[in-house]
């Protein structure tokens, strides 16, 4: 088994970690005008985020991109700036209450890259390392897909599926004003972040992927309990996010998160040595209602060999290779 073949195993944690970071973004300058008045902002600003994640047929189908870029501070592991990146495309189909999705997944940590996907097609899940398709148990498969039924349009139940609910998050959000992303007309709209809802969302992330047994494969903690989430909200000193949503299609185009952590000496034992780290995240949502087909691999592996590459990947954490 190569190293290669190894360190794609990693690539459903990144491709996740994507997800979970990130909400829409794009290139902004804004031509509306706010009213100047907080309250009246805030109530826009809330009913275009309810329109945004309420049933759509014009959120059906679309492509997903992103860039994520996390410094850690205190940890020599994660030394320099780890990246990630995301694209891929997912589907609605018509009568379904879980879409197909097909997303790459890129990480760069220190001058290593790696590579992968994840599939779903018709709630079946495959993590794709090149050619070849790896079907996850379909018990795995029905967790991973479970959270799509509650969200009500094809981008939010993609996003639910990995514990993605920036609507959650969000706190005294405003209305900026009107502004192009690639040429849509769109409303952009500024909120603080809530790091307990952020933080606990994370830690249902942490769940799914502990029982894919990506997180003990790339070295990433296993469960993030009270006491971990206690300390990270603790530190948090700046949460903030930006999203763009459609004018006319209410149809969510690009987002932005950033955030900034400083770990007080008391909470850094529980944080594994970790002093402090910065994110920034932007995604952006295009190709909006072009069909995209999403199928499964055709050259499937056995999920027995894909634990075999997990584990062989951990191997090499663990001996630092």
């Amino acid at each position: 088994m190569t190293a290669q073949v190894r360190l794609k195993g990693a690539a459903l944690a990144a491709l996740i970690a994507a997800l979970t970071l990130g909400a829409c973004g794009g290139d902004s300058s804004d031509s509306g005008v706010s009213t100047g008045d907080p309250a009246a902002n805030g109530a826009a600003a809330q009913k275009l985020i309810d329109e945004a994640i309420a049933q759509n047929p014009k959120a059906t189908t679309a492509r997903i991109d992103g860039t994520i870029d996390v410094q850690v501070k205190g940890v020599p592991r994660f030394a320099g700036t780890t990246q990630v990146t995301v694209g891929g495309v997912y589907h609605l189909p018509d009568g379904k209450q879980v879409p197909d999705l097909d997303m790459d997944v890129g990480l760069v940590l220190n001058d290593h890259a790696i590579g992968g996907a994840l599939v779903l097609s018709d709630s079946k899940g495959f993590v794709k390392l090149g050619n070849t398709g790896y079907k996850l148990p379909d018990a795995i498969s029905q967790k991973i897909v479970a959270p799509a039924a509650a969200a009500r349009n094809g981008l939010t139940k993609t996003g639910a599926m990995f514990y993605i609910n920036p609507q959650d998050w969000q706190r005294d959000a405003q209305l900026v004003g009107e502004t192009k992303v690639a040429g849509e007309s769109t409303q952009h709209i500024t909120a603080e972040i809530r790091p307990d809802r952020f933080f606990a969302d994370i830690a249902r992330l942490t769940r799914l992927l502990t029982m894919l047994r990506v997180t003990q494969a790339v070295g990433l903690p296993t469960e993030l309990g009270p006491k971990v989430r206690a300390a990270l909200v603790r530190s948090v000193k700046v949460a903030k996010g930006e999203v763009w949503i459609g004018t006319d299609d209410k149809v969510l185009r690009k987002a932005r998160l950033q955030g900034r952590i400083e770990v007080a000496e008391r909470d850094r034992k529980v944080l594994g040595g970790v002093t402090g780290a910065t994110l920034d995240a932007v995604i952006t949502v295009s190709e909006v209602g072009d069909r995209h087909e999403v199928s499964a691999p055709k050259q499937l592996g056995s999920y027995s060999a894909l634990q075999l590459s997990l584990d062989a990947l951990g191997e090499a954490v663990r001996n630092g290779r």
